[in-house]
């Protein structure tokens, strides 16, 4: 049956009504001809002037880790250890059955007491059950005795793109997997409830397309988490469509995924294989990023790469034999240098597999003209600006902050989409297209390059009409128009008249999916 949505404003639109029928956009026109084919018995909404996007496409975010993320202790608000402490407890409260405390999202930068949470921190929360808390990035782990002695960690450890310091607890970049593989086993029914978690809290942002990272973030077996996917898409429990950005194992497991048929577009509307995904170095605020030069704010230490060079290529030339595009989390200058050099060779003119960056973040000028010139396609996070600002100077120093976060530069030279690298950052594009379009943090007295201010349009299309085309569903999604699918968020005054400073504090008031209400505020 025929649904009315009348007496809105369309983005991308002088129309001023649409409606749908089962999971398409079949009209759209101004209200007045819109109702005039209407019959008593069908329904019409009407939105009183509301603004109406196209469903938000979050092009790059770690679903299945989101929705974990919101079952365990959120240390996002934590401002010192004692903080820390609280959290804790109240989540071993709350789960007093939970045989390991799990927590994410601290930023010890910003801790008002200058504490560092390390081992000895820990076992005073803990002494008889493992204790893991991670930073907000993902790429640094502090853990607690009790944790090292599961994993089987007795003292240091060195390995390929990680290391564990015992004395602190500290593991890093790559050594977080043994970690990881001491915690209890993900069941099957474990992992759709966390992607359904996820999903419903995506909704309420106005996020209807995800281009996610999922197969090595919470189960670490590729394998099951495609599994679940497709299972869950097969019943049509999907609230949010899902790109899948495949990482694995190694080239091994890869070689078999390509083996058994997959590749980049294999699948459906509700979950199908995106490009491979590489992670060659770690975070800017772990200091973990690999830096062609020391970081300014700690000579000791200039980053390190997750993957040699040799792997990097393997990957690439694997991928490209398959039709699968590559993207590659590459947030150091060092990082992204080796990334370039890898695609300079093995990406056909025109880039028609959406070989790419993702973060795009500390980059140099040469660099930023190699991405142009190639048309790379780049996966940006203007969220991180709310906390990069107040480092991205400290860390890297003046001269290469100038040429860092180049946004718009990227947005107006090739095919850049925007997204939240969620758990990261919290999943929320009107946040997002804030940050995009002032480059001024709310949470910190702190700013970046204001040449680089992406326009209010830019930013809304950079989660919306970019987002589909970057994962290759333009034709569909994107926009509101007859014959797309019906994906778009209603929302309560139209941004792009309001004080860019504001423009978070908009309020996401419908968010439909195939047609389907999945979220109403």
């Amino acid at each position: 049956m025929k649904k009315y949505y009348v007496n809105c404003v369309i983005y991308g639109s002088e129309d001023t009504a649409f409606a749908t029928e089962g999971n398409r956009i079949v009209s759209t026109g101004k209200t007045d001809d819109i109702l005039a084919g209407v019959t008593p018995l069908q329904e019409v909404v009407d939105l009183n002037g509301m603004f109406v996007v196209p469903g938000f496409i979050d092009s790059h975010m770690h679903l299945l880790e989101l929705g974990h993320y919101l079952f365990n202790a959120d240390l996002s608000g934590c401002r010192s250890n004692e903080d820390i402490r609280k959290e804790l407890n109240a989540f071993c409260t709350r789960n007093p059955d939970a045989e390991w405390i799990i927590g994410r999202g601290y930023h010890e930068d910003t801790f008002t007491d200058h504490s560092v949470p390390d081992r000895q921190f820990l076992d005073s929360v803990s002494a008889d059950k493992p204790a893991a808390i991670t930073r907000a990035c993902g790429h640094v782990m502090t853990v607690n005795t009790k944790a090292l002695e599961a994993a089987g960690i007795s003292g240091d450890l060195e390995l390929d793109g990680g290391r564990v310091t015992w004395s602190t607890g500290l593991v890093e970049e790559n050594a977080i997997h043994l970690i990881h593989d001491a915690q209890p086993k993900h069941t099957p029914e474990m992992l759709m409830k966390y992607i359904e978690t996820g999903s419903s809290y995506c909704n309420a942002k106005g996020i209807t397309v995800a281009g996610s990272d999922d197969f090595l973030s919470v189960a670490k077996d590729s394998r099951l988490v495609q599994d679940v996917f497709e299972k869950m898409a097969y019943q049509g429990r999907m609230t949010v469509r899902v790109n899948e950005q495949c990482e694995f194992e190694d080239i091994k497991t890869f070689a078999r995924f390509l083996d058994d048929g997959y590749t980049m577009d294999v699948g459906n509307d509700y979950f199908r294989i995106g490009p491979l995904k590489l992670i060659t170095d770690g975070s800017l605020g772990a200091r973990t990023a690999a830096m062609s030069k020391p970081y300014h704010d700690d000579p000791k230490t200039s980053g390190y790469m997750s993957m040699s060079d040799e792997d990097i290529e393997m990957f690439v030339k694997l991928a490209n034999r398959f039709n699968m595009g590559t993207i590659c989390h590459a947030i150091g200058d060092d990082a992204v240098q080796r990334v370039l050099d890898v695609f300079k060779d093995n990406v056909l003119p025109g880039n028609p597999l959406h070989h790419g960056l993702v973060h795009c973040q500390i980059m140099t000028r040469s660099q930023i003209d190699q991405v142009l010139r190639q048309k790379l396609s780049c996966y940006i996070q203007s969220q991180f600006i709310d906390y990069d600002a107040s480092i991205l100077e400290a860390r890297a120093g003046k001269l290469l902050a100038k040429t860092s976060y180049p946004f718009r530069t990227l947005f107006e030279g090739t095919l850049t989409s925007n997204g939240s690298d969620g758990p990261v950052e919290m999943p929320d594009p009107l946040f997002g297209i804030q940050m995009a379009v002032t480059r001024k943090s709310v949470n910190h007295d702190a700013s970046m390059i204001q040449d680089e201010c992406m326009t209010v349009e830019q930013a809304i299309d950079s989660f919306t009409v970019c987002g589909a085309k970057q994962l290759f569903m333009e034709d569909r999604l994107g926009q509101i128009k007859e014959g797309y699918l019906a994906d778009f968020a209603v929302i309560d005054q139209d941004i792009r008249k309001m004080d860019p400073e504001k423009i978070s504090t908009a309020k996401i008031v419908m968010t439909v999916m195939d047609g389907e209400e999945v979220y109403a505020g």
